[in-house]
């Protein structure tokens, strides 16, 4: 699934377990974007990084079925995102 992170601020987004949320709309500060997540073992955040090859997006991996709040910062612009993740079978 793809999450824009412009559009994700006080949204639900709904993944498959084992499935995961691509989070894009930042091209410049991909690599900044950290997250809180109120019960890690529900989802578990993937920074975003650059291989020399290839750009990867931050995102998350839906590990077990439940729900969770989601916040993301990124310091180096400034942006805060936070959401609601629900997990199904």
């Amino acid at each position: 699934m793809i999450v824009d992170l412009g559009d994700a601020d006080g949204t639900t987004v709904e993944v498959a377990v084992g499935h995961s949320i691509d989070l894009v709309g930042d091209d410049e500060h991909f690599t900044e974007w950290t997250a809180e997540i109120a019960d890690p073992s529900i989802v578990e955040f993937v920074p975003g990084h650059d291989d020399g090859s290839a750009q990867f997006n931050p995102g998350l991996t839906a590990t077990a079925v439940g729900q969770t709040e989601v916040s993301l910062s990124n310091d180096a612009s400034g942006d805060e995102v936070a959401f609601t993740v629900v997990v199904t079978e």
